[in-house]
């Protein structure tokens, strides 16, 4: 077996589960967006993103909570797509952009 099939099996067995799984199966996903939209999207499909829950994790904010809404919930890129706080667009893009912008 050549080495880039073993590493693409490598990476298929490692990625099982993770959020950035889904770069792994379809690479092309964020190439073929605007730079703005494929950082975006890198992101949220990492995990490595601006939003409370990940802040919270690495030592940055005290609450993993959405500062924007009231329900206590968590501040992740499920969060993000529901919080009443960013209902004025559908786009999960402009969300995270408004959510920076109202969090600073």
């Amino acid at each position: 077996m050549k080495y880039r099939e073993k590493y693409k099996t490598w990476l298929n067995e490692v990625s099982k589960g993770e959020k950035w799984q889904t770069i792994v199966v379809n690479p092309n996903i964020i190439p073929n967006l605007p730079r703005k939209a494929a950082v975006t999207h890198f992101r949220l499909l990492t995990g490595h993103d601006c939003l409370a829950e990940h802040l919270h994790r690495i030592g940055v904010k005290n609450s993993p909570n959405c500062p924007l809404c009231p329900l206590n919930t968590p501040m992740n890129s499920s969060h993000l797509a529901s919080c009443p706080a960013l209902r004025s667009t559908n786009n999960i893009v402009e969300k995270y952009l408004l959510h920076g912008k109202h969090v600073g």
